[in-house]
């Protein structure tokens, strides 16, 4: 293909993206990434917590053109998904990329139909493969070499102009789009709000997450108990994390997409997270159906809101908690809702749990249930060797 013929290809592929949604569009070619040395000592770091999908296809993830073959060129686009705010009127914080239809859907069926276009323009049989992190690449790293956005310190990928509240997804072509392009300043400087403002000290160097200590792994790639010693710092965050991109000066003024698959689903703004662990399987179907949420699958998210309701609620919760630690049928819930009664109970309510602690099997649940009785007799004790002592917030460790 001549310069100028794919010149005007490319001119027509970006055309079509956008009309279809996607705010920026590059074209790289499909070559060996310079990152995979960092890659593979994070990995062997073992930040990647309980991720273990993340040590597979190590070659695929730094190598496009080893992923599919034939692959010569890589498509690489961003879509908007921002919204005004990641805490609900109910009470739910949800992280902004998760509040409306499951990304993935709706960007596979575009992608889908570009790549339709992609053949049609050409009149060959071109081959393409999308991708919308469910491929094994390291899309930012692409992105960051089509000159889409820098990597900031928080490991996003920010565009000046755009922000960070965005998807990275790619179509690989076997044949040559590759553009030259000017990788994108890093315009981080000496900024460090997002290093300071992480709850858990999840960001242990600038572009370098420690995934066992986010927020976001913690509640929607963990698949056990979430720590003790975290749980505090997790707030009210039932899914995912934002606060990096929140205090990020670059999205002070990042568009809101208007685009409807993204818009907060109306079903999350009534929700209260203690409304959650009363959830059954189909109530939890009807819900969450296609939504990106479903990747906590509902052992998490009602273990997530037993750690939410924990941090956020008081002592007037506890008989509601109690009630759902007698009904629930999973241990790891069952143990994650003990651990809230002894955030918001009091002394009186140990007599419930040591009844439960009796007819308790699960050795998780029972460590957790004999914890949460420890912590309120002893705050009971210490109330009582100090009369007209204030009742001080609880960190357990």
């Amino acid at each position: 293909m001549k310069g100028e013929e794919k010149q005007q290809l490319r001119r027509a592929i970006r055309e079509r993206a956008e009309q279809m949604g996607f705010e920026a569009v590059s074209f790289v070619a499909a070559s060996e990434l310079p990152t995979e040395r960092a890659y593979q000592e994070w990995l062997s770091e073992g930040r990647h917590g309980g991720m273990d999908y993340m040590e597979r296809y190590q070659d695929l993830r730094v190598d496009p053109g080893e992923m599919e073959p034939g692959t010569k060129s890589v498509i690489v686009m961003l879509t908007n998904y921002h919204q005004p705010l990641d805490l609900l009127e109910g009470g739910l914080r949800i992280c902004r990329y998760a509040q409306g239809d499951d990304y993935h859907d709706g960007l596979w069926d575009r992608m889908r139909q570009l790549a339709a276009f992609v053949h049609a323009e050409t009149g060959a049989d071109v081959g393409t493969r999308p991708a919308v992190d469910t491929a094994p690449l390291l899309e930012r790293d692409l992105a960051r070499i089509a000159g889409l956005g820098w990597v900031g310190k928080n490991a996003m990928l920010i565009r000046q102009g755009l922000g960070s509240y965005t998807f990275i997804s790619e179509i690989l072509v076997d044949i040559d789009l590759a553009e030259e392009v000017e990788e994108a300043a890093d315009r981080c400087g000496s900024c460090t709000r997002c290093l300071d403002a992480c709850p858990t000290d999840a960001i242990i160097a600038p572009q370098v997450i420690d995934a066992r200590r986010c927020i976001s792994y913690l509640t929607i790639e963990l698949r056990g108990p979430i720590p003790r010693r975290l749980r505090p710092l997790i707030g009210d965050h039932l899914f995912g994390c934002d606060i990096c991109q929140d205090v990020c000066p670059w999205n002070t003024e990042a568009p809101t997409s208007d685009d409807p698959s993204h818009q907060t689903r109306p079903a999350y703004r009534e929700l209260a997270p203690i409304d959650l662990l009363e959830f059954d399987h189909p109530r939890y179907v009807e819900v969450f159906r296609k939504s990106a949420m479903k990747r906590a699958k509902i052992v998490g998210l009602k273990r997530n809101a037993a750690v939410v309701v924990g941090n956020t609620g008081d002592s007037g919760d506890v008989p509601r908690l109690l009630d759902f630690l007698n009904s629930e049928k999973e241990p790891l819930i069952r143990g994650h809702i003990a651990w809230a009664i002894g955030r918001l109970g009091d002394a009186d309510h140990a007599p419930a749990l040591r009844r439960f602690l009796a007819e308790e099997a699960e050795p998780f649940a029972r460590e957790e249930i004999g914890d949460a009785i420890c912590v309120l007799e002893a705050e009971n004790a210490v109330a009582r060797s100090t009369p007209g002592a204030l009742r001080s917030p609880r960190t357990q460790w």
